[in-house]
């Protein structure tokens, strides 16, 4: 336990610092988001919890404005619902509720695996490079200068970074994806549990956690049901006696999978729902996220499948990770499933991954016979499996030097807003009518619904249904249509795109000045904070 506070401080302290750094260097007449990597995507969880924040259990899309015509809103996350009602409980900033649950489900997580391995393998050596694995090791992205032409998924700096992919890149940038990989493990280890113990609140542990996993990450259901059936099998030869497994009943042995697997059903049945009876959530789940290449993402994984098959191959007598490897293979299998959102079910795959490989790496230090070398050798192969964790880390305050002006032809937001742009949020949040869209530049749009709970008209590539039209819409409300080759809007046009989309308050903030952004018509300056102004729709 020593040697895995050890590692769980400094995880958490390699978790906590680059937030810290970019705090500490927030340039002047600047207001820090709080964020790091591609602020679109999280923006949209803390659109959720403001909406909780605000009392709201169901939440609408709040970068489209089609839900503005009355549409009773279907969908929940009870992840971002919590850190949204406990923000409104406790006083504290959402984004500071928000990491505060994300450096604790990234502990729970490392606890939860490190005891999951005490289940699955007596060798100390195993479990301890299991949890430094997990915790720290990434891709082999490092190696694009011997393969220069792979869709590298540990870079960000490629065409596909996949965070959900690794354990330290998901705990260090989104909270949502931490917690769903926390309560995965958990899922595993209280099924173990209750078939070692022969007691079945472990088993109801295990459905309560799969229920809230399904709910806030649908996506993890599908290989995890597959994997709790197979398990539920008697005569499955995967899974043999392991490690502490001498005594258990055959029938819990069955009957606890299945237990934790009806945890699923619940949320799944209701995602359906939510998908027949609201458009834009069908419209979202449809949108087609392919997974990169076969070859390209074993690439990625190699350092860790070498020693993987390593441990299978030096520890197949002693009939351990058999789990593990129906855990690997099943999500693996999935990631190309012939469904649209196929990539997603790649959250977790890491996990089983670092145990196995943990195996082979404990196996071949057994060969060395000098107790220095083995030390040696194991921190050099940590500290190249880290790596491309750390690589991620310093690419994302390299961002945060430049506050992302150089990803702005991709239309990602910063990550610090401009203090004038700052306060017409939160005077829009005081004062704007509700049931009314903000309409500015997707820059500042992506921060509008977790800074004042309204809808926006444009504010995220993948959340704003039929983001291009609209996209060229405003930048020809704006008179830059020259920009995609399109006339700009006459002062009739303005005011019926004004009225037919819903739009409240018009800003013209730091973006859209740095773009020449101008008014097509006379509206009436509400709010003048510097050189952001807001401005009234009638």
């Amino acid at each position: 336990m020593r040697r895995f506070h050890l590692v769980a401080a400094l995880f958490l302290f390699a978790l906590t610092l680059p937030y810290l750094w970019a705090l500490a260097t927030t340039p002047d007449g600047f207001i820090y988001g709080g964020l790091l990597y591609n602020p679109d995507d999280q923006n949209v969880h803390l659109a959720w919890a403001r909406a909780a924040f605000d009392g709201q259990f169901f939440f609408r899309d709040f970068f489209t404005t089609e839900n503005l015509n009355g549409e009773t809103p279907l969908f929940t996350n009870l992840f971002c619902w919590l850190i949204g009602t406990l923000s409104r409980i406790t006083h504290l900033p959402l984004v500071v509720v928000y990491h505060l649950a994300r450096v604790v489900f990234a502990f729970l997580a490392l606890r939860w695996f490190f005891a999951l391995c005490a289940l699955w393998t007596s060798d100390k050596r195993a479990r301890f490079l299991a949890l430094v694995f997990m915790a720290f090791s990434g891709g082999a992205g490092w190696l694009v200068f011997l393969f220069p032409n792979r869709t590298w998924i540990d870079r960000a700096d490629g065409n596909l970074m996949m965070p959900e992919a690794w354990t330290f890149t998901s705990a260090l940038i989104f909270p949502l994806y931490i917690a769903s990989m926390a309560l995965l493990i958990f899922v595993f280890l209280q099924v173990e549990l209750a078939r070692r113990t022969s007691r079945m609140k472990h088993a109801i542990f295990a459905a309560l956690a799969a229920f809230l996993l399904t709910n806030i990450h649908t996506y993890d259901a599908i290989p995890l049901g597959i994997i709790l059936l197979a398990w539920s099998v008697k005569s499955t030869p995967l899974f043999g006696r392991t490690f502490g497994e001498e005594r258990i009943s055959s029938r819990l042995s069955r009957l606890a999978p299945i237990v934790a697997l009806c945890g699923t059903i619940p949320p799944i049945l209701y995602q359906l729902y939510v998908f027949k009876n609201s458009s834009e959530f069908q419209i979202k789940a449809l949108t087609k996220t392919a997974a990169p290449p076969l070859g390209d993402v074993l690439l990625s994984y190699s350092p860790l499948l070498i020693l993987a098959v390593a441990g299978l191959i030096l520890s197949r007598k002693m009939q351990i990770g058999r789990v593990a490897l129906l855990w690997f293979l099943v999500t693996f299998l999935c990631v190309y499933a012939p469904v649209s959102f196929s990539r997603k079910m790649i959250e977790g795959l890491h996990l089983p991954l670092c145990f196995l490989a943990a195996l082979g790496a404990s196996a071949l230090l057994d060969k060395v016979s000098v107790p220095m070398a083995r030390r040696a050798l194991a921190a050099i192969g940590v500290i190249v499996l880290s790596t491309s964790s750390f690589n991620f880390v310093a690419w994302c305050l390299s961002n945060a030097s430049d506050n992302n002006r150089s990803r702005t032809q991709f239309l990602m937001p910063p990550l610090y807003l401009a203090r004038d742009d700052h306060a017409a949020l939160q005077w829009i949040s005081a004062n704007a009518p509700q049931g009314r869209a903000v309409l500015c530049l997707p820059f500042l749009g992506n921060y509008a619904p977790r800074e004042t709970g309204r809808n926006v008209y444009v504010g995220h590539r993948w959340e704003t249904l039929n983001f291009g039209r609209k996209l060229a819409d405003t930048l020809r409300f704006f008179g830059l249509g020259e920009s995609i080759r399109q006339s700009n809007m006459e002062a009739d046009q303005a005011r019926r795109f004004l009225r037919d989309n819903r739009i409240g308050v018009v800003v013209i903030g730091s973006y859209e000045k740095d773009f020449g952004a101008r008014l097509p018509l006379n509206l009436k300056l509400l709010h003048q904070t510097g050189n952001t102004g807001v401005y009234a729709v009638e």
